[in-house]
């Protein structure tokens, strides 16, 4: 009898997690955004990490990034923030983005540098592309934020890996 009855309890559970709409072992793809400067959209299309592992991981562990991309680190509460390089083998401009979109300054960042670079002040977005695509944007940009969605490449944690994997 209590053989039948935790036969019983195993085929129950079993019936539950079949019968979920929740798929437990899927994996959400990178989300890509258009960078808009000051109300403008660009064509500067940026991939969001929207996880700690992915903001972690960030844009280390690739040989290059291609133009016209980048990544968006969102934080959900303005406060000051560190980024390094020591993963990353290609110069970076970081923009720092504080409350109200506004543009606090950028930054570029030297290649494999462990070196911390702080923001200059509380952010809420940080965004990482390659300078020569900040360049042209640099002198006029007073805010910026990201728009609809678009098509980009590059993924959001460590490339050739699924999130749930890192």
């Amino acid at each position: 009898m209590r053989r039948l009855a935790a036969v019983l309890a195993v085929c129950a559970v079993f019936f539950v997690a079949c019968s979920s709409n929740r798929n437990t072992n899927e994996v959400v793809g990178t989300q890509h955004r258009t960078l808009v400067v000051n109300d403008d959209p660009t064509p500067l299309c940026i991939a969001v990490a929207a996880t700690v592992a992915q903001q972690v991981a960030g844009l280390g562990n690739r040989p290059s990034l291609p133009p016209k991309e980048g990544m968006a680190f969102p934080v959900a509460e303005a406060t000051q923030e560190n980024f390094t390089m020591k993963d990353t083998s290609f110069p970076l401009a970081i923009v720092w983005v504080g409350p109200n979109s506004q543009v606090l300054g950028s930054t570029t960042m030297t290649p494999l540098s462990k070196d911390p670079y702080p923001s200059p002040a509380p952010i809420t977005l940080a965004v990482e592309l390659n300078p020569q695509d900040w360049g042209p944007l640099a002198g006029t940009a007073r805010t910026v934020s990201l728009g609809q969605a678009c098509d980009g490449t590059v993924t959001a944690g460590r490339p050739g890996q699924a999130p749930s994997q890192f």
